[in-house]
């Protein structure tokens, strides 16, 4: 599986592109970077993360500004004996898979040391 996100300028010109000429924009990046195979796929499929309903655009969500300052804190401490993981609590790469990871190994220690 290849999986690829289009950010910024290059997201708004495809954005516009019909869905046809998006798939061949991003097959053809990937032959590029993987090599002739990557050019027949066996499925392609992809999602405007604009139009989903819970994030409003990019792959991850982000507070507003101020948000952090105001919030941040509160999203990982513990409330009696659940101890709060998942990669909006991570302390670093929130919203990705690295974040995910790093968020549960701390929720895991946090449980064992506080049980």
């Amino acid at each position: 599986m290849l999986l690829g996100f289009i950010a910024g300028r290059k997201a708004r010109e495809l954005g516009a592109a019909t869905a046809s000429e998006r798939r061949r924009a991003v097959i053809d990046c990937f032959t590029r970077l993987f090599g002739r195979a990557a050019g027949s796929p066996d499925d392609y499929v992809e999602r405007s993360w604009q139009e989903e309903e819970w994030t409003r655009g990019c792959p991850v969500c982000r507070f507003g500004p101020g948000g952090w300052t105001a919030w941040g804190p509160w999203l990982r401490r513990p409330i009696g004996p659940i101890h709060w993981a998942g990669t909006e609590t991570a302390t670093e790469w929130s919203g990705y898979m690295e974040g995910a990871v790093q968020a549960g190994e701390r929720a895991a220690r946090e449980a064992l040391a506080n049980p």
